[in-house]
């Protein structure tokens, strides 16, 4: 039942460390072709946003933009789906923050020397060392803007993982041996209330994009979170219809699960 989250520097061997433990315990691995994958299918429209806002620093417009907010709910709706799932090796994409505190998922950052980067990337995609170091430096920046518009932290630092990992000089199959051990131990850690936990969660943000992305009014403020007991839609509407659209398209996700609403009119 155990979950991996790998956030990786580029060209630090992170992608290729992922998936040599996903062999090793045949777990699924998910990475951005896998969920933009599943994007596409809800339309055309999702996937040319996929294309553009991937780990993109969103410009000030695109941050209270509607279509952008649905993209992200979407992408964080496919991960939690996913790690609900189980034995999962999830890359990339805020993993480690939306799934802080699942007791039974590992969260893993594998960083390397510049050095050994530009000359992984240069190797990579056939470019000489310079456009290899511009080409690192851009990366980290969008990453980092992605991660900070999102989550409100860039990903930098140690303490936001379970295991940070230099990957300088070090074989990624040592590595990837490091990495199952630890997952054998947050296994043990899946008991039904954390699951359970994981579940209401993964609702509560399936709800949140089916109302960012099938709505046909805007909504100023919107929220869905599981309180312990109730997954609890909050937000602004301007009509008692709208209100009731909202509760409607709620349920619909939600099936038997408790639903609780907080949805006052704007003034």
């Amino acid at each position: 039942m155990a979950v991996l989250t790998i956030s990786r520097d580029v060209g630090s061997g992170g992608s290729e460390i992922g998936l040599l433990a996903a062999e090793r315990l045949a777990y699924r691995f998910v990475d951005r072709e896998l969920i933009f994958a599943q994007l596409k299918e809800a339309g055309h429209k999702w996937d040319m946003w996929s294309q553009g806002m991937d780990e993109h620093t969103p410009r000030v417009w695109e941050r209270y933009d509607w279509s952008y907010r649905g993209f992200v709910a979407m992408v964080q709706s496919a991960i939690l789906q996913e790690a609900v799932a189980g034995r999962v090796v999830i890359m990339g994409r805020g993993g480690n923050f939306l799934l802080k505190e699942v007791p039974f998922v590992l969260r893993v950052k594998v960083v390397a020397s510049l050095e050994e980067r530009i000359d992984r990337v240069s190797r990579q995609e056939g470019i000489d060392p310079e456009s290899a170091r511009r080409l690192i430096e851009t990366t980290d920046r969008e990453r980092a803007g992605f991660l900070l518009t999102v989550y409100g932290r860039d990903g930098k630092d140690p303490g936001d993982y379970d295991l940070h990992l230099d990957s300088t000089g070090v074989p990624f199959e040592r590595m990837a041996d490091q990495i199952c051990a630890l997952l054998s131990e947050k296994d043990r850690l899946a008991d039904q209330e954390s699951i359970k936990r994981l579940e209401m969660r993964g609702l509560a943000y399936a709800i949140k994009a089916r109302l960012l992305t099938g709505l046909p009014f805007f909504m100023t403020t919107l929220d869905v979170r599981f309180d312990g007991e109730a997954l609890c839609v909050r937000g602004v509407v301007r009509l008692p219809g709208e209100r009731a659209l909202v509760m409607e398209e709620a349920r619909k996700i939600a099936g038997r699960a408790p639903l609780r609403f907080e949805l006052r009119y704007r003034q």
